[in-house]
């Protein structure tokens, strides 16, 4: 069969495939530089067979990142269940992302430089997970700083922030060598600030 004539029934992973290439591509040359006629042409097919797998070409950018952040959300949740103590959940957090940024380098990209092309109800829904995602961090942060008191939350949102933009920041500046090892001992730096800041 034609690859301009695929369609959902016929081959199942048509779309997975489109996914793929929209993320590298929306990635690697920025989302408004890739129209839907060369994701088309990278997948041989024609522009308008497209829509058979998807609304709008926003619509596939908003699916790229929020699968990612969802994926991204769970994989943290299942690997801070068997950790043991605070530094171990840090760690954990830390070595999650940092595995999750090595498997799909495109699809972290997409989030931390392409969001701003979401619409604002797309965008919302974003947050909603970055909001959860950062939770998680804080929550960390609070228990490993043994914050306390009214001034304990924007303290550890604080930290937690600044880990986060560490994180993202590296995405952005491509992998170095023992990124993890050195990444860890800047967070714990970061972390190790704010039990300082807590004792104050």
């Amino acid at each position: 069969m034609p690859a301009s004539r695929l369609s959902p029934a016929a081959n199942p992973d048509a779309r997975d495939r489109l996914l793929d290439t929209a993320s590298l591509l929306f990635a690697s040359h920025g989302y408004q530089a890739i129209g839907l006629r060369d994701l088309a042409s990278h997948l041989g097919l024609r522009a308008g067979s497209l829509y058979h797998h998807i609304e709008s070409k926003q619509g596939l950018l908003f699916e790229l990142i929020e699968s990612s952040l969802t994926d991204l959300l769970y994989e943290t949740r299942q690997s801070l269940k068997g950790a043991r103590s605070h530094d171990e959940r840090l760690r954990c957090f830390v070595q999650t992302f940092m595995a999750y940024r090595q498997a799909h380098p495109d699809k972290l990209t997409l989030l931390t430089r392409e969001a701003v092309n979401l619409n604002a109800e797309q965008a919302r829904q974003v947050e909603l997970l970055k909001s959860a995602y950062s939770a998680l961090l804080s929550e960390i942060v609070t228990a490993e700083c043994r914050l306390r008191g009214p001034a304990s939350a924007p303290l550890a949102r604080s930290i937690a922030q600044a880990v986060l933009s560490l994180l993202c920041g590296q995405v952005q500046w491509g992998e170095v060598a023992n990124a993890r090892d050195e990444m860890m001992r800047f967070v714990q730096g970061i972390v190790g600030a704010g039990k300082g800041a807590a004792a104050h």
